[in-house]
């Protein structure tokens, strides 16, 4: 079974501590990875050679499936962790969400 957006929501719910979903919907994590993707496309569009029918247009829905090869989920994942800590209380989590922002970019530069 292909990985899906579903997938990406679910790994960045581990760090947020939100297993029970009452503190993202599922809605608002999933605008976060379709923005993700976007980010990803913008930096390296020749991850996605190959796949011009199938391009990032952020407007992802959960069951779709995940365009990229595996190793770049937890990327869009960590993506997804830092915006939602960045809508949290800016004091207590700017550390952490500066973080995941790193961990993503460092995975997206060439």
């Amino acid at each position: 079974m292909p990985f899906s957006y579903h997938s990406i929501v679910e790994l960045a719910r581990i760090p947020l501590n939100d297993d029970d979903k009452t503190r993202y919907p599922d809605t608002v994590l999933l605008s976060f990875a379709n923005q993700g993707m976007l980010q990803i496309l913008k930096r390296r569009p020749d991850l996605f050679i190959g796949s011009f029918n199938n391009l990032p247009d952020g407007e992802r829905a959960l069951d779709d499936a995940f365009p990229l090869p595996p190793i770049y989920l937890q990327t869009v994942a960590d993506y997804v962790t830092a915006r939602a800590e960045m809508s949290d209380d800016e004091h207590v989590n700017s550390g952490r969400a500066a973080l995941f922002m790193q961990l993503f970019g460092s995975e997206v530069h060439p």
